[in-house]
This record gives structure tokens, sequence and C-alpha cells, in this order.
């Protein structure tokens, strides 16, 4: 059975940021180093991610966003099971003596995931150790875990004709290349159905293929992992993945605005230099 090796942490934003202004490429290494170095402290109850590094003329300006930590390194898995017994209101609760919820609003409660990504324009923008998020799980989606729920909603958009839901679940998933084949065969059966009037049956069987694949965990040389009893290993991250695609399609702010998107937007900056040019890290 393969190992889950990633690891991920529950978090909320907090909102707040810290800045700093630097004049040398040394300096402005230095603070990263410090960031890292702060980020991987056990104990740390924060997480200061979504370092942007913008360079202006000879100086760079430097801006953190604050994350409060409610749980250690855990694997997806050992997430959703602590999450999955709570609605969001009730996983509210429990936190809501550390949390920056105001007037009764529910927390940016999250699972983030820390990434460095480095954008198209190098001169100019440079993300060091980005803040991702991937939705929570609550009780109430745990049938977007369950295959033959999938299945059911699979089959219920071919049979409504509802065609933008499977250009939509091409388009997100087609990033994948060892799904390919699926991807171009549910584009296909698409245009059968709309243009040659094939079965709509057809259509829910190109989909579900993609998801059974999809779904499964492979190893380095792309072949399927397997476990002991030789059934397929399932990776629970894809599963997510897939599950929360078909739960946000009907909800459409949702859509646009949820975690599964990764990063929601945050504040613009507004830098201030610091008599000391450093980014203080007064935490716990």
């Amino acid at each position: 059975m393969k190992e889950e090796k990633k690891r991920y942490f529950l978090v909320e934003y907090y909102g707040n940021q810290r800045n700093a202004v630097v004049e040398t490429k040394e300096e402005k290494d230095k603070l990263l180093n410090e960031v890292r170095k702060f980020n991987e402290r056990k104990k740390s109850r924060f997480l200061l991610g979504n370092i942007t590094v913008n360079q202006v003329g000879d100086k760079y300006y430097l801006t953190g966003h604050l994350y409060k930590k409610y749980t250690g390194r855990m694997t997806i898995s050992e997430i959703d099971e602590f999450t999955s017994k709570y609605s969001e209101e009730e996983l509210a609760m429990i936190f809501k003596d550390e949390s920056m919820m105001a007037n009764e609003c529910a927390p940016d409660i999250n699972i983030a995931y820390l990434e460095t990504t480095t954008p198209e324009d190098k001169k100019q923008t440079k993300y060091e150790r980005g803040v991702r998020y991937i939705p929570v799980l609550y009780k109430d989606d745990l049938k977007y875990m369950d295959k033959s729920y999938i299945r059911k909603c699979l089959y219920f958009h071919a049979e409504i004709k509802d065609y933008e839901f499977f250009r939509d679940l091409a388009n997100e998933f087609d990033v994948y290349h060892f799904i390919g084949d699926e991807i171009g065969e549910l584009r296909q059966t698409i245009d059968k159905c709309i243009n040659q009037g094939m079965d709509l049956t057809q259509l829910y069987i190109a989909a579900n293929h993609l998801y059974e694949k999809f779904i499964c965990e492979y190893e380095r040389d792309e072949s399927l992992t397997r476990l002991k009893d030789g059934q397929y290993q399932i990776s629970r991250r894809r599963l997510r993945d897939f599950g929360f695609f078909v739960k946000f399609y009907n909800i459409r702010e949702s859509k646009l605005n949820s975690p599964l998107r990764y990063n929601k937007p945050l504040p613009k900056s507004e830098y201030e230099i610091e008599e000391s040019g450093q980014l203080k890290l007064r935490l716990k």
C-alpha cells in the first residue's frame, strides 16, 4: 500500500500582514530563509505564507500573510477523519475561542499546505512558500467520497443532457496527462451526443471511465498501485478533488470562490517601511 507522504494543516486566515523593505538580494534571501525556518517549527501556532516579493528599482518589497494553525502536520485522511464528524458550524465552534470570526460569522477555516510557486513574470514578482487551500470535508460531504453516489450524479447529468457539466469536467481535469485518453473520449462523446444522436448512456460511461482511472493511485512507472487483496488503491486527494467538483458544480458562487480553486483572494498589499527594515515575527 502506497503511503500518504504529503502533510497538511487545518488553518484560518488571520488577515494581518507582515511587511518589509530591503535593498539587497542577500537581505531578501535571508528574510525568506527566516520565514522557511519559522514555518518548519513544529510548535509554532502560525504559518507565514504567500510571501510576495516585488522588486521596484533597487529595493525589494516583501509581504507575508498570517495563518493560524489548528492542527499539526497531518495526512489528508487524518484531517478528513477529524473534520467529517462535524458540520461547518460545529467545527467553527470547536475553535471559537481562538478564531478571528466576528459578529457570529463563520471563520475562514481551510485545509492548507505549503508550496513554492514562481509566476511567469520572474523579473518583478516571485511567490515563495505559498499557502494553497483544499476544501474541508464536513459530515454532509461524505457522500461525495462514495463511488456509487458519484456514479448516480454522473448518470443524472447525462440523463438531463447537461453537456455543460461534462465539458467543465473535462476542462477541470485535462491537466492530468495520465487520463488524456479518457478526457479525449469524453469530449468526443459529448460531440457525438449533440450532433449525431448518440445514446446518452455513453456519456455516463465515458465520464465514469475517467472517474475510475483518475481516482486510482499510481507508482513512479505509472503502473497502478495495488493493495494486498489485489484491489487498486484509491488516491484520497484525487477522490476528494473529483467529489468536490461535483459538489461545487451546482453552487455557482461557491464554484467561483471555493478553495478547490486553491487560494482565495488576499487583500492588496500596502507597503510600510519598518525602522529595522526587517520582517518581524513576533509570534509564540
